[in-house]
């Protein structure tokens, strides 16, 4: 199969470049054909096929032309247009993270060519004109299936009236210019987030739940520990890291923090005076993966809708328990009594609880629980088989060619 791989950037910057990669490399290394369709960047991996990215809107400095740029892309749609004729026929277009950069200009290039198109939904885009759910560090669902005037009435993009009106904008023109009805599947990373996708008017015949994937162990991972518990990710309020350590404050446990972000310096603050608790900087790799490998538990106390958080699915690969906090997607990822404990958001007794629970539970158990789920549901192989399942579905029913502007443009 020939696939079409179109995402921001082709080098990692964040999270959904991670998976858009991994996602490139898997299909590969199954014997399919990767075309990747990215942005032009200096710090691009190598490809034959670089030279018909596009450049994407500069919003840092955001000069006139690069307004319009943000809106729509037509360099992006002149380059696939150029690519697809050069390539020859592709079976389908798998989007990733594309508005805003590429625009949904590119949609119309794939529907010409009859391509199918799926699009793997990283953050809630197609529900909230700032694409996070959240307002002032609280979740936010005010926009969703509603007006997106909300979004300029508290300014939720920065505090800016300006950047606020230009984000609803730009999630108005992308429904007009068809990034629902140019698109004939949705894949959520999460229950969670396929069922806000649901409320916010998308087809539910178009939406499907597949999670995000890595590499699991085939055998099962020490069950022994040394003692700490541990969170790793952004060092972002929002991540629940008040939560944390106040639940931790005084208490008989040691926990290590790993990761970097814009409330690093204010955590190391407050832990100054805190034994028990250690920040270890940033980490990846194999020091990050020992680091998983020796905890008694990973701890996930977000306060906003995560979808498919990756440190609840590494934690589980190395067989270790997690503590999650009961919102967005993080519930669907543990069973809670099994491999790990939910707690409320934003309670640090509810930590404090679960704590005390699963010091009481079967660890050794909980472990190869955890590790097994991980195989069963988060492992390369299923995911790569349901994956191409979707691709095979639609490549059985070709895409219309009809190009209608105006058809199912927003209702708001």
């Amino acid at each position: 199969m020939r696939i079409l791989q179109i995402s921001h950037r082709h080098h990692v910057a964040g999270g959904s470049d991670t998976v858009f990669l991994a996602t490139c490399k898997l299909l590969r290394d199954a014997g399919h054909e990767v075309i990747p369709f990215c942005l032009d960047h200096p710090e691009n991996l190598p490809s034959r096929w670089s030279g018909y990215f596009p450049k994407g809107a500069d919003t840092a400095t955001a000069p006139l032309q690069h307004v319009f740029r943000y809106f729509f892309n037509s360099e992006a749609q002149a380059k696939l247009e150029q690519l697809l004729d050069d390539a020859g026929p592709v079976d389908v277009a798998h989007l990733h993270i594309y508005h805003g950069k590429h625009t949904p200009s590119i949609l119309r290039i794939l529907r010409r060519h009859r391509i199918p198109v799926v699009h793997s939904l990283h953050e809630y885009k197609l529900a909230c004109p700032t694409y996070t759910m959240e307002r002032n560090g609280e979740p936010c669902e005010l926009c969703v299936g509603r007006h997106v005037g909300h979004c300029l009435r508290h300014r939720c993009k920065d505090g800016s009236l300006l950047r606020s009106a230009v984000m609803a904008a730009e999630m108005l023109s992308s429904r007009l210019l068809g990034d629902v009805r140019l698109v004939d599947c949705f894949l959520c990373v999460s229950e969670f987030q396929r069922q806000v996708m649901k409320r916010a008017g998308i087809p539910v015949q178009k939406l499907a739940t597949l999670h995000n994937f890595l590499e699991v162990p085939e055998t099962m991972p020490q069950t022994g520990h040394r003692g700490y518990f541990l969170y790793f990710g952004r060092i972002e309020k929002l991540k629940g890291l008040r939560t944390l350590l106040d639940a931790f404050d005084g208490a008989p446990h040691r926990l290590i923090i790993a990761g970097d972000g814009s409330w690093r310096d204010e955590m190391a603050a407050c832990i100054r005076s805190a034994p028990n608790i250690e920040y270890r900087g940033f980490q990846s790799g194999q020091a990050l993966t020992e680091l998983i490998a020796g905890a008694r538990a990973v701890i996930v106390p977000s306060l906003w809708y995560e979808n498919c958080p990756m440190s609840v699915l590494e934690a589980k690969a190395q067989g270790r328990p997690v503590l999650g906090a009961d919102i967005g997607g993080i519930p669907e990822l543990i069973h809670d009594g099994r491999d790990g404990y939910l707690f409320s958001p934003g309670s640090p007794q509810s930590l404090r609880d679960a704590l005390k629970k699963l010091g009481s539970s079967d660890h050794a158990a909980f472990a190869r629980a955890a590790w097994l789920d991980a195989r069963e549901r988060f492992s390369a192989v299923n995911y790569l088989a349901n994956l191409t399942r979707h691709y095979d579905a639609l490549c059985q029913t070709p895409a219309p060619v009809g190009l209608h502007l105006h058809e199912g443009a927003m209702s708001h």
